[in-house]
C-alpha cells in the first residue's frame, strides 16, 4: 500500500491525537504517583511537587489535586529526588527514588505542620511492590543485565525468566524459542518502545541487540494497556541506555578457546579420543561504551561498540582422490568459516526547553558470515556466504503543555537486508549432484555454484507513533496512534542442477560420451523478484482511573487494522487479499492495594496478532499464474531435456506451465485473537521482598491454519482405522475441488487454543550486597493450529493430518512445558573487620547466577509416509495425538564470577569467568522419532512385520536423541571502567 493512500487515516489520527486524553506511556518511560496527606490523615491539595532527575539536573513540577494526588508520567529511566511543599507545613524532599521502564513508583508522602523554610530530608528506596500497575511482567535492571551469565551474550534469553514463559533460548544472536499465554512464538519485539518485530513470520525479531544496547529489558506477558497490541503472547522492549552529567565508559574483552568447551553431546567415546574431531567454536567479543555530558543539565550523548568473531570450522569429507578425478580444486580439510558480527548504537538526549526532551538513537548490527554452507561431501564452491545488515533510527519528542498535558511523539525507520552470495571460489555453469554409490562404497558429492544464488531478502518498516496525556483530577487520559508503512522485496535464487548416478556417468557426460547420462535434470525460469507494500494501523484510548486511594482501574479500547496488499491481479486465488479492519480490543485492569503491603491486580482484555506477511509473499511465489516463474523436473529422455551442461534458456515453445501448488489467503481470513485473564495477589515481605501468586488463563480462536482446501469435501479413496482419508494422486474433476492445480494451500482462520497457568515468585531487590528472583509456573496449553513447519512461523509443527477436520490435530503446543523453575541471582562481597588483607581480598567478588529445571518440551512420533497421501510425508501413525511425547526434564546452571580491583575514583578493573551449563547437564531437545510405518499406519518391526499400533511408545528416553541443547562453555575476560 502507498504512503499517499496513508494520508486520509493519518490526519485523522492527527487531529484524534490533539484532542484531550491519554496515560502514563510505558513503553520508554515510568512515572511516579502518590498520595500527600497532614499528619491527621487529611489530604492536601495544593501541593507543588518537583521531581528531579539526579543524573541529567531535568525537574518536572506537579500539583495534587483537590484529592491530594499527584502524577507525573513520562519520565526519564534512573533515580530521583521527590520534593513536596505548601504554605504552612515543612518542606519535604524525599531521595532515592528509582524509576524503571513501565514501572509506576507509587509515593504517598506526610508534611509535618511548620514553617515552609524547614525540610525534612529522607532517603529512602522505592517501595519493593509496584502497587499502580495493572499488568503482570517484569523489568530486568542495569545490575542484571551486566552481570547475570550470557554466554551468548543474547539479551532476548532474558525473557525466559519471566514467569508464565516457557520455551528455549539461542546459543548466540539468533531468536529465542517462547511460548506465552498458549501462544506459541507471538512476542512484540520492541526496543525503546518501536517495532523491533520482522513483520513475515511469527517469532521473528529484526534486529539482534547487545548488552552495550541495552539499560533495562521490561518483558510484560500479561494484561498490557491497550496502547500496547499486535501480539496474542509478550511484549520484551528493550531500553536503550543514556548518558548523563557524569562522563562514564568502559573497555571489555573475552574470549573463549577451544578447550574452553566440552564435547558436543553427540560424539561418541570413541570419537572424543580424536581431538582434531572436537568442533572448535572459539570466540573474541570486544566492547566499548562512553556517555556524557555535551552541555551540562542540556544535552548527553552515548556511544557503544560491540565486535563478536566466532570460529565455525566446518570439516571437508571429500576424498581427494575423488576430487581430482572429477576436476575440482584440492579440496581443504577444514572450511575456516566464521561469524563477525560488529554491533554500533549512537544517542542524543537533548532537553530542548524545560517542557521539551528530544532522543535521537541509531544503531546498526551486521553478521558477515562466510562459507555458511560447505563441509561434509559438499565441496567449497558450492559453500556460500551470508551478510546479514540491519540499522534502526528512531526518535522521540516528550513535550508538556502546562502542568497536565504531555505528548510524545516517536518516529522510527528499520531496515534489514539479508543476501547470500558464492563462496570464494565460485563456480560457474549448472550445480551437480553425484549420488552415493553404496555398492562401491562411495559417497555422494555435491559441486558446481550454490543453489541459492539470488536470494536476497529486504525489508524496511517506517513507523510513526503519538501519545497525547492529559491529566485532569483522578484521571489520567490517554489516546494514540501507530502507523507502520512495510516495504519488502524479494530475489530468489533461479537453480540449475544436473543428478548423476555415478562419478563415470557425470565424466562421460563431461567429456560428450553420454551427454544425458544424468537421473534427472531441474531449472527454474522467469523472474521469480518482487517487491510488496503492507501496513498497519492502530489506535487506542485508556483512562488510568484512581477511583480512590487504594483503588485503581486502566480501561479502554485498541482498534487494529492490518491494510495488506490489494492483491494480484489474475491470480486465481489471490487476486484480493482481505484487508482486516474489525479488530476492536477492549482492556480492563485493575490494582486494589489492600494495605501498604499488599495488593491484587486483575485484567482481562482482547488481544490480537501480528502481521503475518509470509502470507502475502507465498501468494505472490505461487499465485497459480504462468508469469513468475516454471519449474521443470526432466529425465532424460523428458521432451526439451538438454544435452549436458546446456540448460533451458528459455521456456520451450507452446508450453505454459503453471506450478501444481497455488498458495495464498482464504477470502475469509481474519486476525487471530485471544481472551487473555489474570488475576495476581502480590506481597510485600519485611523491606525487601515480594511474594507473588498469579493464574491466568487464556482462549484464542481464528489461529492461522495452512489447508489444502483442493481437498475439502473430496470424499477419500479410503479411510485409516482412526478415520483419516487417504486421496487420490490423481489429479482430476473427481479428485480435486479445482482441478487445475494439484494443492490449493490457503492460511484459513481456523485454529483455536487453551490455556491456563499458576505462577509463584518470590523476589529480592538489590539490598546489602545481593538480589534475586526466583519463579515456578505450572501451565497446559493446548491448540489446534499445526503452523506448518516455518512458513507462517519459526518453528512449527508440521502439515494438518485431515483437510476436512482440524480436530485431529488438537494437542500440545510444541512449546508447552508442563513445569518450569528458574533463578536469576546476583551478589556482590563487602567484608570488613577481618583486617585489611582479608577484607580486601574477600570484598569486591560478585557472582551471578542463573537457575532453570523444567519438565522438558513436547516432541512427537511420525511414521516415514505420506499416510493420506496428500503430498506431505511423515504423517503421525495409527492414533498418535500431535504432540504426544516429552523430550524429558531438562537442568541447566549458568554461573558468572567477576572479581573488581578498584582503581581510585571511578575507575575500576573487572576480570570476568563465565560458564555456559557448568555442570555439563545433557539436555535433549529432539529424538529420532520417525518410525516406519506400512500404507496403513501401523508399526513395523526391523523385518517389515506390522506391529500393534499400541505399541508405538511416546517415552522419549526410548528413542536416539539427535539434538541437545550447548554442553558446557567457559569464557575469560577483562573490563576497564572509568
Amino acid at each position: 500500500m502507498r504512503t499517499a493512500r496513508l494520508l486520509p487515516l493519518l490526519a485523522a489520527a492527527l487531529l484524534f491525537a490533539a484532542s484531550p486524553a491519554a496515560g502514563q506511556s510505558q513503553a520508554i518511560n515510568g512515572s511516579i504517583e502518590g498520595t500527600i496527606k497532614d499528619p491527621s490523615g487529611a489530604v492536601l491539595p495544593g501541593v507543588t511537587v518537583t521531581i528531579s532527575h539526579i543524573d541529567t539536573g531535568t525537574d518536572r513540577v506537579v500539583v495534587t489535586n483537590e484529592s491530594g494526588f499527584f502524577r507525573a508520567p513520562l519520565l526519564p529511566l534512573g533515580t530521583f529526588k521527590v520534593s513536596a511543599s505548601l504554605e504552612g507545613f515543612k518542606s519535604r524532599e524525599q531521595s532515592g527514588v528509582e524509576v524503571r521502564a513501565g514501572a509506576s513508583v507509587v509515593l504517598n508522602l506526610i508534611l509535618e505542620v511548620g514553617s515552609l523554610t524547614e525540610v525534612v530530608s529522607v532517603s529512602a528506596d522505592s517501595p519493593v511492590v509496584d502497587m499502580a500497575k495493572t499488568d503482570v511482567g517484569r523489568t530486568l535492571n542495569e545490575r542484571e543485565i551486566k552481570n547475570l551469565p550470557l554466554v551468548s551474550r543474547n539479551p532476548y534469553n532474558f525473557a525466559g525468566l519471566e514467569p508464565g514463559v516457557t520455551g528455549i533460548d539461542n546459543e548466540e544472536f539468533g531468536v529465542p524459542r517462547y511460548s506465552v499465554n498458549g501462544q506459541m512464538l507471538r512476542v512484540n519485539y520492541q526496543i525503546d518502545g518501536n517495532t523491533n518485530t520482522q513483520a513475515d513470520r511469527a517469532g521473528l525479531r529484526l534486529m539482534p541487540i547487545s548488552e552495550v544496547m541495552v539499560r533495562e529489558v521490561q518483558v510484560v506477558s500479561a494484561g498490557y494497556a491497550p496502547e500496547f497490541g499486535q501480539t496474542t503472547g509478550m511484549v520484551f522492549n528493550a531500553v536503550t541506555p543514556s548518558g548523563t552529567n557524569v562522563m562514564r565508559g568502559d573497555v571489555g574483552y573475552r574470549f573463549r578457546t577451544k578447550d574452553f568447551t566440552a564435547w558436543p553431546f553427540q560424539f561418541t567415546p570413541e570419537q572424543r579420543q580424536d581431538p582434531d574431531l572436537k568442533p572448535d567454536n572459539s570466540l573474541k567479543i570486544f566492547t566499548a561504551t562512553v556517555g556524557g555530558p555535551i552541555l551540562r543539565n542540556r544535552l548527553f550523548y552515548y556511544a557503544g561498540f560491540e565486535y563478536t568473531r566466532q570460529d565455525l570450522p566446518s570439516v571437508v569429507t571429500i576424498d581427494p582422490d575423488r576430487a581430482q578425478t572429477l576436476g575440482l580444486a584440492a579440496q581443504p580439510t577444514t572450511v575456516q568459516g566464521y561469524r563477525a558480527t560488529p554491533f554500533y548504537i549512537g544517542k542524543l538526549d537533548f532537553q530542548l526547553h524545560p517542557a521539551h526532551r528530544l532522543s535521537v538513537r541509531v544503531n546498526t548490527f551486521t553478521n558477515d558470515n562466510p562459507w555458511q554452507s560447505g563441509g561434509g561431501n559438499t565441496a567449497i564452491e558450492r559453500g556460500n556466504h551470508f551478510e546479514d545488515f540491519m540499522l534502526s533510527g528512531a526518535t522521540q519528542l516528550v513535550s508538556q503543555f502546562g502542568p497536565n498535558n504531555l505528548n510524545e511523539f516517536r518516529f522510527q525507520v528499520a531496515y534489514r537486508n539479508t543476501v547470500r552470495p558464492p563462496a570464494d571460489p565460485s563456480a560457474s555453469g549448472p550445480s551437480i549432484n553425484i549420488s552415493a554409490n553404496n555398492t562401491l562404497g562411495l559417497q555422494a558429492i555435491n559441486f558446481g555454484p550454490y543453489t541459492g544464488i539470488g536470494n536476497d531478502f529486504t525489508q524496511r518498516n517506517t513507523q510513526i507513533l503519538n501519545n497525547y496525556t492529559m491529566l485532569r483530577g483522578a484521571h489520567s487520559y490517554k489516546v494514540g496512534f501507530n502507523l507502520q508503512m512495510i516495504h519488502d522485496e524479494r530475489g530468489t535464487a533461479l537453480p540449475v542442477t544436473y543428478t548423476f548416478p555415478s562419478v563415470e556417468a557425470y565424466l562421460a557426460a563431461k567429456n560428450g560420451t553420454n551427454p544425458r547420462g544424468y537421473t534427472s535434470f531441474s531449472q527454474t525460469l522467469g523472474n521469480p523478484n518482487f517487491e510488496m507494500n503492507n501496513a498497519t494501523f492502530a489506535w487506542f484510548a485508556q483512562d488510568d482511573w484512581k477511583l480512590g486511594p487504594d483503588f485503581k482501574v486502566l480501561y479502554g479500547v485498541r482498534h487494529d487494522m492490518y491494510l495488506y496488499e490489494k492483491g494480484i491481479p489474475g491470480s486465481p486465488y489471490s487476486e484480493k487479499f482481505n484487508r482486516d479492519y474489525n479488530n476492536l480490543a477492549p482492556r480492563l485492569g485493575v490494582a486494589w492495594t489492600i494495605n501498604d503491603r499488599n495488593v491484587i491486580r486483575g485484567n482481562t482484555g482482547l488481544n490480537y496478532d501480528q502481521a503475518l506477511l509470509a502470507i502475502i509473499e507465498r501468494a505472490f511465489t505461487n499465485s497459480g499464474l504462468p508469469a513468475r516463474t516454471t519449474s521443470f523436473n526432466l529425465q532424460p529422455t523428458s521432451p526439451f531435456a538438454p544435452d549436458f551442461p546446456h540448460d533451458l534458456r528459455e521456456i520451450p515453445p507452446g508450453v505454459s506451465q503453471v506450478s501444481s501448488t497455488v498458495e495464498g489467503m482464504a477470502p475469509d481470513f481474519v486476525t487471530a485473537k485471544t481472551w487473555q485473564n489474570n488475576i495476581t495477589w502480590e506481597r510485600q515481605v519485611g523491606t525487601d521482598y515480594a511474594l507473588s501468586l498469579g493464574f491466568r488463563h487464556s482462549r484464542g480462536w481464528n489461529l492461522p491454519v495452512i489447508n489444502n482446501v483442493n481437498l475439502v469435501g473430496i470424499t477419500p479413496v479410503r479411510f485409516l482405522e482412526d478415520g483419516r482419508g487417504v486421496y487420490s494422486t490423481q489429479v482430476n474433476a473427481s479428485t480435486r475441488v479445482d482441478p487445475r492445480f494439484n494443492q490449493v494451500r490457503l492460511v484459513e482462520s481456523v485454529g483455536e487454543s487453551w490455556y491456563k497457568g499458576f505462577t509463584v515468585a518470590f523476589n529480592k531487590r538489590w539490598s546489602h550486597g545481593f538480589q534475586w528472583a526466583l519463579n515456578y509456573t505450572i501451565g497446559e496449553g493446548i491448540d489446534t493450529a499445526p503452523l506448518g513447519g516455518n512458513v507462517l512461523a519459526i518453528q512449527g509443527d508440521g502439515n494438518r493430518s485431515d483437510p476436512n477436520d482440524l480436530a485431529r490435530d488438537k494437542g500440545r503446543n510444541q512449546l508447552d512445558v508442563r513445569h518450569t523453575f528458574n533463578a536469576s541471582i546476583v551478589a556482590t562481597s563487602s567484608v570488613s573487620g577481618m583486617g585489611s588483607f582479608l577484607n580486601t581480598l574477600l570484598s569486591d567478588n560478585q557472582v551471578g547466577v542463573i537457575v532453570l529445571v523444567n519438565s522438558g518440551q513436547t516432541d512427537g512420533v511420525v511414521g516415514n509416509r505420506d499416510l493420506n497421501l496428500d503430498g506431505f510425508n511423515n504423517d503421525r501413525p495409527l492414533f498418535v495425538a500431535r504432540n504426544s511425547m516429552d523430550t524429558g526434564w531438562r537442568s541447566n546452571v549458568d554461573l558468572r564470577y567477576s572479581r573488581f580491583f578498584p582503581l581510585g575514583g571511578n575507575r575500576r578493573l573487572e576480570l570476568q569467568g563465565e560458564f555456559k551449563n557448568i555442570f555439563n547437564s545433557e539436555q535433549v531437545v529432539g529424538f529420532n522419532n520417525t518410525i516406519a510405518v506400512d500404507v496403513d499406519g501401523f508399526p513395523l518391526d526391523a523385518s517389515g512385520a506390522r506391529l500393534p499400533a499400541s505399541s508405538i511408545s511416546l517415552d522419549g528416553d526410548d528413542y536416539l536423541a539427535n539434538s541437545w541443547r550447548e554442553q558446557r562453555k567457559f569464557q575469560l575476560g577483562l573490563k576497564f571502567y572509568f
